[in-house]
């Protein structure tokens, strides 16, 4: 009992400081030049989805390679090799050292932390599913590729909302107070979302959050929001050939939606950056859209990572037992 519940506490210790040290990593490099012109923010979203995520993908890698020995021994798939090296801190739900005081309290205060934050982001999902399901039982739905709700009386609604089942929502008496080609770029904005699926990519980036700093996991998730914002202004213009009319259309929705807050992850229209994306609007040529690649690209760096830590798990382990061991 005592070994597993140390073993418990070292690998949360050990996923709570790699992942604030890549964490601060990461944030060095949002704060260097990105290197991709302001015009091209599909491809900024997609380094700020990669970034912002890799954090957690290389604590839970590092956690999972260093607990694999110890994990394959009890299985019965390889030999048991604390034997070996007696001369440190054993990482082993085998054969454990010990509940070592430093460890047991860095550990203990990750999983407490953790668990505060990740039952705080389930009921926050939660809470805005069932918002969504008392607002779609309000609305009337017209059909198309992503079908839209429209929603009777206030809030001022226009949210693209839904991970696999993929809508718009949108306030019926926004069409009284946008021009039709101004809804048509709000509309246009928000397919853009759900073509890249905006929603799932800020889930994604709220739980990869759970293992970074509070105010990092922030900076993270605004910096590809913002990203994300610009991009889908980008396709707005493409679908109405007038930046003006997109900028304009922000503005007065940035009006009506002062008390408006996100929906499914995705910020409202309007809510984000507001006059940076007006500027780039106003200054920005039309651009052929840019397919968002973000979750690919993502899935192939977190499969990478993973892969390379389990194929020199021995030597993870051994350095996070020996890196363990000078610092308790």
């Amino acid at each position: 009992m005592i070994a597993a519940l140390a073993f418990l506490l070292e690998c949360a210790a050990v996923a709570a400081a790699v992942g604030v040290l890549a964490s601060l990593l990461v944030a060095g490099v949002f704060l260097l030049p990105w290197g991709v012109p302001r015009s091209r923010p599909a491809l900024r979203a997609e380094g700020a989805f990669v970034l912002g995520t890799l954090p957690a993908v290389v604590a839970l890698a590092v956690v999972a390679a260093a607990a694999a020995p110890s994990l394959s021994a009890v299985l019965g798939w390889s030999r048991d090799h604390c034997g070996s090296h007696g001369h440190h801190l054993h990482l082993c739900i085998l054969h454990s050292s010990g509940l070592r005081p430093v460890l047991a309290v860095v550990g203990a205060l990750s999983l407490a932390v953790f668990s505060f934050r990740a039952g705080g982001l389930v009921w926050r999902v939660m809470r805005t599913r069932s918002r969504l399901a008392a607002l779609e039982a309000l609305g009337s739905w017209r059909p198309g590729l992503f079908p839209v709700v429209a929603v009777p009386g206030a809030p001022r609604l226009c949210h693209a909302a839904g991970v696999l089942h993929r809508r718009i929502l949108i306030s019926a008496s926004l069409e009284g107070a946008l021009a039709p080609l101004e809804l048509r770029g709000a509309l246009a904005h928000e397919e853009a979302h759900l073509r890249r699926r905006d929603p799932l990519a800020a889930l994604l980036l709220s739980f990869a959050g759970l293992l970074v700093p509070p105010p990092l996991a922030r900076v993270f998730l605004s910096a590809y929001q913002t990203a994300a914002e610009e991009a889908c202004d980008a396709e707005a213009v493409l679908a109405v050939g007038d930046g003006t009319v997109v900028a304009g259309a922000l503005v007065k929705m940035a009006s009506l939606q002062r008390r408006a807050s996100s929906v499914a992850g995705v910020p409202a229209f309007g809510q984000v950056a507001l006059e940076q994306r007006v500027r780039q609007l106003l200054d920005a040529e039309v651009r052929p859209a840019v397919p968002s690649r973000a979750l690919l690209f993502a899935t192939g760096v977190g499969a990478g990572v993973l892969c390379v830590a389990l194929l020199h798990a021995a030597v993870l382990h051994h350095a996070v037992e020996t890196a363990l061991h000078f610092f308790s």
